[in-house]
């Protein structure tokens, strides 16, 4: 079910699966992307949990904000307006890339509040780099119709072993109308302007349960990394997923939703 959030600064739009009276699981996607994202592995992981996919502000079909505000405090407040509002109590917070980031910095807030923690491809610093300021000072695609988008849709990073009716569903949830014809992207480029941030320091303040996910051909996290927040956190472990990317729920879902339930089943619920 897709429902709106009217939050202080942004109206936020989020999906929902499962029975509400179930412990909660909040899903954050990465830069770029949206809740649609999950699709494919929210209603897998509802048989026993309440899952919520946030849509981030300036993604998917959630609010801009003029003047752009996308640091991480910014959507690190959305989340705890967001968390209160829907009445979430200890949920665990799983995120990908900028949403593990998100994520990974709500625990060093609220680690008492959260059953478990679970960031996917993430390093420990989020930088404002070339690429990004190249991306976001780029103009909107233009797609006449839904076969240019399927034709012309790349996920970045590009590389990926997804399935083309995965990524066909991921290119048509990703688009917009627009009112001079055609389809764009429906997400902000001003999401890109985000400032440098190191979360390294605060890796010992985070006490909940926590699983770290690797792509095992990820060039966004390296084993190193992946074995250095194992150590910091109190209560961490580390999972590489085989034949998988940055996007590793894309590539290999069955080996990212084996590791995901190992770690509900050994490690969040018993706290439940």
């Amino acid at each position: 079910m897709s429902y709106f959030l009217t939050l202080p600064q942004v109206r936020l739009h989020y999906l929902e699966w499962g029975n509400p009276t179930a412990p909660a699981l909040v899903l954050l996607h990465g830069g770029a992307a949206h809740a649609h994202w999950w699709d494919h592995l929210a209603p897998l992981l509802a048989q026993q949990y309440h899952v919520i996919a946030l849509d981030l502000r300036g993604h998917g079909d959630s609010g801009w904000v003029v003047p752009p505000a996308y640091e991480i405090e910014d959507y690190v407040s959305d989340l705890e307006s967001a968390f209160a509002a829907l009445h979430l109590d200890s949920p665990v917070l799983l995120g990908h890339s900028l949403g593990g980031f998100i994520a990974l910095t709500y625990a060093t807030r609220h680690a008492a509040s959260l059953r478990g923690l679970i960031v996917v491809d993430m390093g420990l610093r989020l930088r404002s780099s070339r690429t990004m300021r190249f991306l976001r000072n780029m103009p909107s695609p233009h797609y006449e119709n839904e076969d240019a988008v399927l034709r012309r849709f790349q996920l970045f990073p590009s590389e990926t072993v997804a399935t083309p009716s995965l990524l066909h569903h991921i290119a048509r949830t990703s688009v917009r109308s627009r009112e001079t014809g055609g389809l764009t992207l429906k997400f902000d480029r001003a999401t890109m302007g985000r400032s440098p941030r190191d979360v390294s320091a605060l890796l010992e303040t985070i006490t909940c349960p926590t699983l770290l996910l690797r792509g095992s051909d990820s060039q966004h996290l390296t084993a190193t990394t992946m074995a250095e927040v194992v150590t910091r956190c109190p209560h961490a472990r580390g999972v590489e997923i085989p034949r998988a990317g940055h996007q590793m729920f894309l590539d290999n879902p069955p080996a990212f939703l084996n590791a995901v339930r190992d770690f509900l089943r050994e490690e969040v619920e018993g706290r439940i």
